[in-house]
This record gives structure tokens, sequence and C-alpha cells, in this order.
């Protein structure tokens, strides 16, 4: 029976109740001995009970190292082959190591979206409790997948029931925190038992019960191991005896312990010794092989272990606690546990064990120099990254240099130890980077290793430190190192855009837009570096986006690994209108998918919200940008990118009509002071904040410092001049706004996508006042003609409101409709208000109805009709898209309201006929 368990023991009980119903996140917080442990075990009979499938795991100390411990403790029981098919097929890195042929240099998202897939497919046969047990030790990987997993959880029948420490000390402790700040999460404090409960629980009369409750703070754990050790000792609970609490309750949860083992044999004191070294559920065999022991002598000193409440009365070994564990443990002289350690490591060797338990236990071994420690760690560290665990490949080749390697190999482990390093965006990788570079001989692989040096200096915003080092690595490369020396030219290229101080002068560029191009990778990747140039020096966009396709062309940079220019040429796309980008973003969610990193999967999402926020789908936008943070988070690269999803959020809020939002989220990020792209997107979005806010001498200073800061080619996504113009026509200098929105539609004209060209012309009409109608006339037809429905209704909008003040109110109604209708297709709140009230200003009225039809629906909700009505399943155009089940449920219920279909029989007529 658990005492003063009665709140926690409910929640506990409705999580059983209802896990066949819904996705839930319940959280046990408390210090040790609280009784956490408890509450899950009884919370698992509770959910079995009722049908659920019930996985659990617990974390160790010493284990936490091991990249997808927990994951593995979870699943490894339930894994079949059918369950690792289709999305869920990169899994098999976790499980299966190397031999899956799945992974690749870092793998980390797809691994992470295989994880989800796999716990998607576990439980389609029945609702699915994960449970896992302090969480504090939990290893960062599987603390990941648990965040990405319930972040999709909603709409599935998967739960997650966790048990953790205060969460002050603990390394991974901001992963945990994102569980606990999941919408669906519950977290539960159990208090301390009260004196009365204390007193009930050590026995004795009630003096001695209330000393026993001061001594040990009513912590259960405390409380049991007073009353074993006064046992023990033969010391009866009762007023008499009061004193002796001095002496034995400091000892309860440590010294306790140690006395009770040493009334036992020796053999048992080594049993738990090895135990304690070996970890939790480990076979008795080897067990006894590390005391020292035969098999006979192991099983009757594990008896006498279990019968002292100090090893759990089960198969495989393991403590009743995790506290007593820790006390064997410590007990354990340091240099005693890391002989203990390194011989446990040559048993399993011997034993032909996995490198993962072998390296967990290298870890903690002494370093001697033997090369085959190496190997494993080297080994195990391979495993790690292609599993997307650099932290642990880290820790793995952070030893292996300690141990050390030979001299030969040491550039070779540097190397790697350098490049995992950088996938955490800490800076000791690039002094192990720079050490590596000395020591490797091959220009080659010298030449790699000063790349991803390179590259991680861009992106920690040191790049002119870049460009110093790019040009000095590809002088020394090979004749035949083409795509190694064309991106050290990308570097130097593209670092202004991160804020280097050396401009690049146009001719460079131009040599990389000839059309054909020359063959190879190398070609491709200058020209997509060139096409994002181009875009913001004068180029069109039909000449942009021809050159952006060339490199695309065969997807042989994202395949390849070029990540970063395959966004950037992708983003020309984007500013050009063309509808291919779409196309290149489902081919680069579908490599993400299948061995993508986090990085990548991060970009992807940032850079495609921000297209969908200029297309004016606001709630597909507004999930990407989450999606984006979280990928950051998960990624543990929360500062790229952040300023660009801030000033993206901050759009699609303001487009709502949600002004207080939009600040809120530009405070998110400091100022960016620099002439990043970073800061120029910032810019962008405060001016349009500080216009939408009224003030607009702000937003003239801020607009002129955009203009400053980056010039006037900026027009195409950041256009400040459009901004100054709007803030000097609200402030009454018509002659200064005029001259600006007639600049601004110069350089969009000369670009020639039709929304650019759209928006500046609605920025000009409108600041024209009378003179402006045909200007908005065609910033409507030209925003007609691109993907843009926002930008079409506010061009309706705006022409509608111009109608109305130059006495033409009947003209005024048709315009001030269509954007009424566009702009609730949108989510546009802000579009729609204005042009509600503007239509009843011109004596009209909104239609009862919204806009209905395939021109109701968004891409997100067509593509999903379209599958549907093909007959996939919602689980399959989950799968095929990328998407969670709860998203296609959600698009079917909108696709059905607009077409007016009974369900999904309906679709396939009104997808033809409407």
């Amino acid at each position: 029976m658990l005492l003063e368990r009665d709140g926690e023991m409910s929640a506990l009980q409705a999580l059983a109740d209802t896990a066949a119903e819904r996705s839930q996140v319940l959280l046990v917080e408390g210090p040790a001995g609280i009784g956490k442990t408890r509450l899950l075990t009884a919370a698992r009979e509770a959910a079995n009970a009722r049908g659920v499938h019930t996985l659990h795991a617990r974390g160790g100390e010493l284990e936490q190292g091991l990249a997808f411990g927990i994951i593995r403790q979870l699943f490894e029981a339930t894994v079949q082959d059918a369950l690792l098919e289709g999305g869920a097929a990169a899994a098999r890195e976790v499980f299966e190591g190397p031999a899956s042929g799945v992974g690749s240099e870092d793998a980390s998202f797809a691994i992470l979206h295989a994880l989800y897939r796999l716990t998607v497919n576990v439980a389609e046969s029945a609702p699915l409790l994960l449970v896992v047990d302090d969480l504090q030790w939990c290893d960062e990987p599987s603390l990941r997948a648990l965040c990405y997993v319930v972040r999709r959880s909603e709409g599935l029948r998967v739960s997650v029931l966790g048990g953790t420490r205060p969460l002050e000390h603990f390394q991974h402790a901001h992963l945990i925190a994102e569980l606990t700040r999941d919408p669906l999460a519950t977290t539960l404090h159990p208090r301390p038992l009260s004196a009365s409960a204390s007193a009930a629980l050590i026995g004795g009369d009630e003096a001695f019960g209330r000393a026993s409750h001061d001594a040990t703070g009513g912590n259960p754990l405390l409380l049991v191991e007073l009353a074993k050790t006064l046992r023990t000792e033969g010391v009866a609970p009762e007023a008499g005896n009061v004193g002796v609490l001095d002496t034995l309750a400091p000892r309860a949860a440590a010294r306790a312990v140690l006395v009770r083992i040493g009334r036992l044999s020796r053999a048992a004191a080594e049993i738990a010794r090895a135990t304690a070294v070996l970890g939790d559920d480990t076979a008795l065999p080897l067990v006894a092989q590390l005391a020292g022991l035969d098999d006979a002598a192991a099983v009757a000193a594990a008896g006498e272990l279990v019968r002292a409440e100090v090893l759990a009365d089960q198969a495989a070994l393991a403590f009743v606690h995790p506290l007593i564990r820790a006390v064997v443990y410590e007990d354990i002289p340091a240099h005693e546990r890391a002989l203990a350690h390194e011989r446990a490591a040559t048993l399993l060797r011997a034993r032909s064990a996995s490198t993962s338990a072998i390296a967990t236990q290298l870890v903690h071994a002494p370093e001697r120099g033997e090369a085959w420690v190496v190997d494993v760690l080297e080994e195990e560290a391979r495993a790690a990254s292609r599993a997307g665990a650099p932290a642990s490949a880290a820790t793995y080749l952070s030893r292996a240099l300690a141990e050390p390697p030979a001299a030969e190999r040491r550039g070779a482990v540097l190397f790697a130890l350098g490049g995992a390093e950088r996938l955490l965006h800490s800076h000791l990788g690039d002094g192990h980077l720079r050490e590596a570079i000395e020591l490797i001989d091959e220009p080659a692989v010298r030449g790699t290793a000063a790349l991803l040096l390179a590259e991680g200096l861009v992106f920690s915003r040191r790049p002119d430190d870049a460009v110093a080092l790019a040009r000095r690595s590809a002088a020394e490369l090979p004749e035949e190192a083409d795509l190694l020396r064309a991106a050290f030219e990308a570097i130097e290229l593209t670092a202004p855009i991160f804020g280097g101080s050396e401009p690049v002068s146009p001719e460079r560029f131009a040599a990389h837009r000839r059309l054909p191009l020359p063959p190879g990778s190398g070609a491709k990747l200058l020209a997509a570096v060139a096409a994002y140039q181009w875009a913001f020096s004068g180029g069109s966009a039909d000449e942009c986006a021809t050159l952006a396709l060339a490199a695309l062309n065969g997807w042989d940079l994202v395949r390849g690994g070029r990540q970063v220019p395959s966004v950037s040429a992708t983003m020309v796309l984007v500013l050009a209108d063309r509808r291919e980008a779409d196309a290149a973003w489902d081919e680069f969610l579908a490599q993400v998918h299948t061995s993508g990193s986090m990085w990548f999967k991060s970009a992807i999402s940032l850079c495609r919200g921000y297209m969908l926020l200029r297309n004016g789908e606001l709630a597909e936008s507004e999930s990407l940008l989450h999606d984006g943070i979280e990928e950051l988070i998960l990624g543990e690269a929360q500062g790229v990118g952040r300023g660009e999803i801030a000033s993206w959020l901050a759009g699609v809020h303001r487009e709502r009509g949600d002004l207080a939002a939009a600040r809120r989220e530009l405070e998110v990020v400091p100022e960016p002071t620099d002439a990043s792209q970073t800061a120029r997107y910032w810019l962008d979005s405060q001016a349009e904040q500080l216009l939408a806010e009224e003030r607009f001498e702000d937003a003239l200073r801020t607009a002129g410092d955009g203009v400053e800061r980056f010039g006037a080619m900026t027009a195409i996504d950041t256009p400040f001049r459009s901004h100054q113009a709007l803030a000097l026509h609200h402030l009454g200098r018509r002659d200064e706004a005029v001259s600006l929105a007639a600049d601004e539609l110069r350089t969009a004209r000369a670009w020639g996508a039709p929304s650019v060209v759209a928006r500046a012309l609605r920025v000009l009409g409108t600041v024209e006042r009378a003179d402006g109608l045909d200007h908005l006339e065609e910033a409507v037809a030209c925003a007609a003609a691109s993907p843009s429905r926002l930008e079409h209704a506010k061009a309706l909008g705006t022409l509608g409101t111009a109608l109305r003040a130059a006495q033409r109110p009947t003209d005024a109604r048709d315009p001030l409709r269509q954007a009424l209708a566009l702009a609730e297709v949108c989510e546009a709140g802000a579009v729609a208000a204005h042009a509600r009230t503007e239509l009843y200003a011109a004596g009209g009225r909104p239609r009862t109805t919204a806009l209905q039809g395939l021109d109701a629906l968004t891409p997100s909700e067509l593509r999903v009709a379209e599958r549907a009505a093909a007959g996939q399943t919602n689980r399959a155009i989950a799968e095929a898209l990328f998407v969670t089940p709860k998203t296609v449920e959600l698009h079917l219920r909108n696709a059905y309201r607009k077409l007016g279909a009974k369900g999904r029989q309906d679709l396939a007529g009104l997808l033809t006929t409407v």
C-alpha cells in the first residue's frame, strides 16, 4: 500500500483508463527516494490490466553516454522486421548498427523520424504506454527521440510516463523540460510523508515515529532503509530509543546498505560490487566471472543479497533502487573501480559482446595505449554518429584520444572528434580540427577536415576566419579535387551573407552563371551560390531561376550533402514565384527522412515556412516554423536560424491581426546589429511591425537602417524602401513616399516575379492616393498570376479601399468581397478585418458563405484530398507526406467542408468536377 499518494494514484489511474482513447504525457518529479518508481510500477500494472501495451526502461548513471540506450530498452524486445519497414526503416541503424546500411555521416533527423514511425507502427495493434524511470540519466539521443514522439503523439494512442529527479543539476535537463512544456504534459510532485504516515511506515510508538520523520524528512526510501537498519541493529522503535536516530538516520540511505552487505558473506559483497560496475539487468554468469566466483557460489551470494533487499528477485541481476547501486558503486575506491571496468570490458570482448557494451565500460577504464581499445571506441563512435548521436560519439572519441592512439592514428581520431563536436556547436571542435589538419597527410582528407572547420566558422559568425582558411586549404588541394575546391570557393562567395567584411567582385559570380553548366557537382554547387547572389545584384527572376534549376538538376547537391547551396537555390525559386520550388522541397524532405540531418530538416522547415508565409498559407507556415524551433532545440543549434524564425513567425501573427504576439516573437531574439541575413530579415519584420503599430517615425528610421546596411537590391524579399514609403505616407510626406515607392517598383520590375511586382505596385498605388488606381488594378492582375493568395487579397483590399475613397462605392464592393473571401481562406485576420470594414462602409455586405470548392483548398489540403480520393489510408498519407495522422485528419475535415463532401467516398467526383 502506498501511503499519502491518493492524488498521484488517481492521476495515474486516469492515465491508464484513457490511454486507449487519447495521448498523454505524465511526469513524476521528485528527489531520490520519494517513491517515483513505486508510482510508475503501479501505473504500469494498471495500464496492463486494461490491455495497454506497456514498454519500460530505466536510465542509469553510468550508461547515459550510450546512444539510444533507453530506446533500445523500450523497443528491442518488440522490434520485428515488419515494424521497421517504410518510414521506420532508418531505425534499423539503432537496433542493427552500421550493417543496416541506412545511416550516413549525420542521419540525426532521419533516425528520429524513423523511431517516431516505429512508435506509430507498434501502437497500431494496441494503445501504447512508454514508461521511462530516472529520465535524468536518460541518454541524450533517447531523450530527443522521446521529445520528437511526444510532439507528434496527439491523435495517436501513444502515452509517455516518466520519473525524474529535480532537473537543476542534470546535463540534459533542457530536453526533459521540453517534455514538461508539451501541451499534453502533466507533472506530479509527490510530497514527503507526514509525521503520522512516517510513524505508520517505521512502526513503533508515536514519539519514535515523529523523531524518525524529523530525521529523514519524510522521505519514504530513507524511512524504509531506516526500518531495515533498526531490524539489523536490533533496535526497537520506541520512545526510549529515540536517541539512537542521531547515529542511525544519517546512514539510512548509504551506510545502512553497506552495513547490511557487510553482515553478508564476502562473496555477496563481491557480487554486489560486480553488479554495480556492470549495471542492472546483467546475466549472473558474467557478474560471477567479474567477481571471481564460480556459478554455484555466485547463485548463493545473489540469494543473500536478494534476502537482504539489496538486489531485486529476478533472473538478471539488478538493484532494488538506483540509490543502492550508487552507494555500492561509490564505496569502491576510484582506482579499483577503473580496473573493474577494464576487466569488465575485457570479459565482454572475450564474449563477443556488442561494441556498445564494451565501449560503455572502456569510458570508465584507465588509459593504457591499447590499440584494440581505440578500435572499439572508434567503431562505437562511428555507429553513434551514423545514428545521429554526436554527443555520444564525442564521448567515445575523447576517451579514445586519451588512450592515446598510435601517432599515425591520432589525426583520424581528432578529425572524427572535431566533426562530432562541430555538430554539437562546441568550439572545442575548432581546436581538434586544426590539430587534425596539421597531422593528416592525405590531401583530400586534410581538405575535408578543413572544409568542416571552415563551415563551422561561418555558422559561428566568424566568416572572415573561414575565408582565410578556405583560401589556404584550396591552394593545397590536388588538381583532381574539383568538388572540394568548389566548396572552398563557395565559402568565400557566401561569407558576406553571414557578415563577412570582404566584398566579392561581381566577376567571380558571373563566371559561374554560364549555361550549360560544366559537368560535375562542383559546377552545380557554385551555380547555386551564383544564382542566389545574382538575385540580389540585378538578375531577373527568369534568369536566376533557370540557373538555380540547373544547379538542382538531378539533385546531386542534396544527395551529396551540400545542403546550404541546395536550400539557397530553392530560395531563388521561391523568390521567383516558381512552382518548381514545391518539387524541390518535396525532394529534400524525402532525402532528409531517409538519411538526413537535423540541421537540414530545420533549414527546410524554416525556409519552406517562409515560402508559405509569402503565399498566405499561414497555418501551415506557423506549423513549419514551430517545427524549425523544435528541430533547432533537438539539434542543439538554438542560435542558428532562430532570428529568421522569430522574424517570420512575427509576420504570421501580424497577418492574423495579433500584433501583441508578433511583438513577443520579435523580442525572442536580441536585435542583430551586424550585416548578416538574420539581421536583414529581422529589420524587415521590425519595420513592418512598427508600421502596423502606427509608430511611423520609428518605422521610417528602422527601414532606413535596412537600406543603409543592405542596399536597395534586397527589395525582392525585404522591401525596405516600401516600408519607408508607407511610413512617409502616414506622416504626410507624399512626394518623398511616391519617389521611394517608384524606385522600389523599378527594382521589382527588373526582378519580374509577379508577387514582388504586385507588392511594389500596391505600395505605390497606396501612396499615390487618388492617382494610384491604375497601379492598384495592375497590382491585382499581377498578384492573381502569382502563387500568393495573400498578396492577391491585399491588392484587392487596397483597390477596394481606393475605389471607395474615390467615391465609387459600387465598384469597390466586388474587390472587397473577393479580398475578404481570400483573406478568410488564408486566415489573414488583419486583411479580412480591413476588407470587412471597408465593405460595410461601401454599402455592401459580406457573403454569407465562405469561399468554397477547389479554390478554397490550401495546397496541403488538396494534396491530402487527392491521396484520400485515390484510396490511401490516413496512415499511408501521413507516411507519404511526412506529417502526423492528426494533421491528415485535420486537412481532410477542412477539405470535406470546403468541397461539400460527406466523406472520402465523395472526393474523387468533387475533385474532378468542382
